[in-house]
């Protein structure tokens, strides 16, 4: 399978850094001499798929499907899906696919039917497959418990919090042999609460307005929060907390947090709706490109990948960036009035 080269893109970028030194910052003339696959997840023509170093894969039974995420491990491919009508609209998870198979989510985690449920959180590890997110118990032997919020590894269940309010999880991440979940819970009283589970305990953030995902890097484990217009990160390891920027958008759903193991360094993007994202506690413009969205962000051995698109005009226009080097483009039109026939939602990259 064709692999993408970066030094390919060092000549590139030395020519357009020549032609313009305004358009590329100090994050997109980085490269490094090894191979990455680059696996972007969307749907083209009303279909669901998934492209491999440009390569397009249909997924079976994708039709009118919104891909989610898209993440790679020892050659196996998974892709999430939701049947909401936008990239951006729908976090639920209704389908996944691995390396091309399609399961119903309720039918894999064992749901009833009629459940209430809604399923935002994914993880692998390890061949090891995680989901997190809430069901209703329609038969709770106390009406306090009626929603729990749960995460399931290979379909089985463990419970993490019961309410007669809907809790919600935001993000899912595996280190080790623990298991963290980011979520929103309410007691019955209805005193809301934000933080995450270690396992199956409890930790506060100290009433944030909005909490996210889950990043690694050689610092530690750190969790990516929202409070009174701010961004903030918290070492879980070490315990600390740091202020990464203002928070600019009146509707701060979908933030995100990106690093890598080996690295000092944390990426911050406003997922599905941000035009330029914190490397640490700094703006990086992305004026490489008139594009004004990022729709995802993936950051490996220094290199910056990334999807921008924009809506104009009922017309939806995507494009996959490395280091600011445009390398894969798509087109989709308006099919209805929030529905794009072609779009790209998620990207992740693996070395070679």
């Amino acid at each position: 399978m064709k692999k993408l080269l970066l030094p390919f893109f060092v000549s590139v970028l030395s020519v357009m850094s020549s032609c313009s030194n305004d358009s590329i910052n100090e994050e997109t003339e980085k490269t490094v001499a090894q191979s990455y696959d680059v696996y972007i997840a969307g749907r083209e023509n009303s279909k669901a798929c998934y492209w491999k170093n440009n390569i397009k894969t249909d997924l079976t039974g994708g039709e009118n499907l919104m891909p989610l995420e898209i993440k790679e491990e020892n050659n196996n491919v998974y892709v999430t899906a939701s049947m909401g009508v936008t990239p951006t609209s729908f976090k639920s998870v209704h389908y996944f696919w691995k390396n091309g198979t399609k399961t119903e989510i309720k039918q894999y985690l064992g749901i009833s039917s009629g459940a209430q449920n809604d399923i935002t959180a994914f993880a692998v590890n390890n061949g090891d497959l995680y989901f997190a997110g809430y069901v209703e118990n329609l038969s709770p032997a106390n009406p306090n418990q009626r929603y729990e919020l749960c995460y399931w590894k290979n379909g089985v269940k463990t419970m993490l919090y019961q309410s007669q309010f809907i809790p919600s999880a935001e993000g899912l991440f595996i280190n080790g042999s623990d298991v963290y979940v980011s979520a929103l819970i309410a007691d019955n009283n209805q005193n809301v609460d934000r933080g995450y589970f270690k396992n199956t305990t409890f930790n506060s953030l100290g009433q944030p307005n909005y909490v996210f995902n889950f990043a690694k890097n050689n610092t530690g484990l750190h969790i990516l929060f929202q409070k009174n217009a701010k961004y903030y990160s918290k070492n879980i390891t070490a315990n600390t907390e740091t202020f990464i920027g203002n928070y600019a958008l009146t509707l701060p759903f979908y933030g995100k947090i990106a690093s890598y193991e080996s690295s000092n360094d944390l990426y911050t993007t406003y997922y599905n709706q941000g035009n330029n994202y914190f490397k640490n506690n700094s703006i990086v413009s992305t004026g490489f490109s008139s594009l004004p969205f990022i729709q995802d962000l993936f950051v490996l051995d220094n290199n910056v990948y990334m999807i921008k698109y924009s809506t104009a005009n009922n017309t939806y226009f995507g494009k996959v960036f490395i280091n600011g080097v445009e390398t894969q483009s798509i087109n989709g039109t308006l099919n209805g009035t929030v529905n794009y026939t072609s779009t790209f939602n998620s990207i992740y990259v693996v070395a070679n």
